[in-house]
């Protein structure tokens, strides 16, 4: 029901020691030598240690030419609503000195099983093997000096202020990510009776909506990297493997507002103020989602359990050039794949109306998909073969399932009240049967009720943004409306 997705996955992308990218183009004059070997360390979520991982960079050779191989690997140990789970994340990339990155394989081991993404460069472009089909993607030009760039920024003793910015592909998102690092300060430190110089490098990720900052010395240990409430600190292979008592991940980024609405599911309207609000990209409006920005981080929110009316709905499939994004089919949302077609078809039959669709649906995972707390990053076609899993995976296997059958579907992550009276992260679903709608399979909701905050709509990339609000946001609920009954 919970959403710790974009936890995880900033975990994967931005946490790594060096997992970044270098200031400019040195060309073939680039030296690999000093940063050879291998590091570890610990993740850190608000003080509670959640997982462990290592960076290592070797010599090696790809098809009989001398080559450089990054290996990043990630463990977490997570306490999910009681439940403790691992999962696991290994990284490997090729690089030719010259010709730069030539080849990588990511795979992911969660109790959804196993699987993996492997690319191979191919002329501009790489060609990269999913669990369910091929697909191409742009070569950014990514060299070795890109995945080492903080690093070589603190070893070529860059000036404070220099700004610099680059391009790598990120495996998990299978997409290149621009990134742009500035030296925002160097402080002169004694650590362990050892004077040395601490840099402190900001490294925004622009499309993404994040930045992060890491602290490294001029013996290239990276102290410290942060992004919100996420922590890294580099750590002996022991030290960083000894985990000890993990706190339930989902009670500590919860929310306890003012006072709690006592019928969440069946709240027909809600009204209040957001504050802690430091990306206003965060608040977004819609039909039934309407805002009054009441300082700098501050926000008056009046929420419906229904938009405007006035839109017939729509016949599937539904094709307008514009809603082709909402169509498509990618490595997690496999809308193509032969089982999701099968299912979708079986569920739905010959109906055609857009809304009724998504009822059935909705009804089908509501009924079908037993609740179940997960550490993995979902895909359709195992959530479907698992026949269980969280608000991501119910949101992933419906977005497929929808598109499969020319219904328009969007993930969407923000809060919703739970039971028990807190707010907690959640994923649901936005289809478009002639304006967007949100769906919920986890609570069987067409529409979701009033208690869903929407903070963030799209891929994975942009549901990253909500790194920006976990830990700083509260809740004061000023009024509600349950069934009928007016409370206050």
């Amino acid at each position: 029901m919970r959403i710790i997705h974009t936890l995880v996955i900033a975990l994967i992308l931005f946490l790594g020691p060096v997992t970044k990218i270098f200031p400019e183009n040195l060309g073939d004059d680039f030296d690999p030598t000093p940063y050879l070997g291998v590091r570890w360390y610990g993740v850190y979520l608000m003080g509670e240690k959640v997982g462990y991982g290592s960076f290592r960079l070797d010599s090696s050779t790809y098809h009989g030419e001398p080559s450089y191989t990054t290996k990043f690997s990630i463990s977490y140990h997570l306490n999910l609503g009681g439940s403790n789970q691992a999962m696991s994340i290994r990284e490997e990339k090729i690089y030719l000195p010259g010709k730069g990155l030539m080849a990588f394989i990511s795979t992911n081991d969660s109790i959804l099983g196993k699987s993996s993404f492997s690319g191979q460069k191919q002329n501009d472009q790489f060609e990269v093997t999913t669990p369910t089909g091929k697909k191409i993607i742009p070569s950014p030009g990514e060299k070795l000096s890109d995945a080492l760039a903080d690093l070589v920024l603190v070893r070529s003793r860059a000036a404070e202020g220099t700004t610099v910015e680059t391009t790598q592909i990120e495996t998990t998102l299978l997409k290149s990510v621009r990134v742009i690092h500035t030296v925002d300060s160097i402080e002169r430190k004694t650590i362990g009776g050892v004077p040395t110089n601490i840099y402190k490098i900001k490294s925004e990720f622009p499309e993404l909506g994040i930045s992060s900052i890491s602290l490294i010395d001029e013996s290239l240990h990276t102290l410290e990297a942060k992004i919100s409430l996420l922590t890294n600190r580099e750590e002996g292979e022991d030290a960083a493997k000894n985990m000890g008592y993990a706190s339930d991940l989902l009670l500590i980024t919860s929310i306890r507002p003012n006072r709690t609405v006592p019928d969440p599911r069946n709240t027909r309207s809600l009204t209040l103020k957001l504050s802690g609000i430091t990306d206003p990209d965060l608040i977004l409006p819609s039909p039934r989602q309407k805002f009054t920005k009441l300082d700098s981080q501050t926000y008056y929110l009046k929420i419906t359990d229904r938009g405007e009316s006035g839109n017939h709905p729509r016949k599937i499939p539904i094709l307008e050039p514009e809603l082709k994004e909402y169509l498509k089919t990618t490595a997690y949302i496999q809308s193509s794949h032969p089982s999701i077609r099968i299912l979708a078809k079986k569920i739905t039959r010959t109906e055609r109306d857009g809304l009724r669709v998504s009822e059935m649906l909705v009804e089908w995972l509501y009924q079908n998909l037993k609740k179940s707390f997960m550490a993995a990053i979902p895909n359709a076609v195992d959530v479907l073969k698992k026949r269980s899993g969280d608000c991501k995976a119910h949101a992933v296997l419906f977005t497929a399932l929808a598109r499969s059958r020319g219904l328009p579907a969007r993930l969407v992550s923000g809060l919703v009240e739970a039971d028990d009276g807190a707010f907690y992260y959640h994923q649901w679903v936005e289809v478009y049967t002639g304006q967007w709608i949100p769906v919920d399979p986890v609570f069987g909701q067409v529409p979701v009720d009033a208690t869903h905050i929407k903070l963030s709509q799209g891929d994975m990339s942009e549901q990253l943004r909500l790194l920006n609000a976990i830990g700083s946001i509260s809740i004061e609920i000023l009024d509600y409306e349950v069934k009928e009954e007016k409370k206050r």
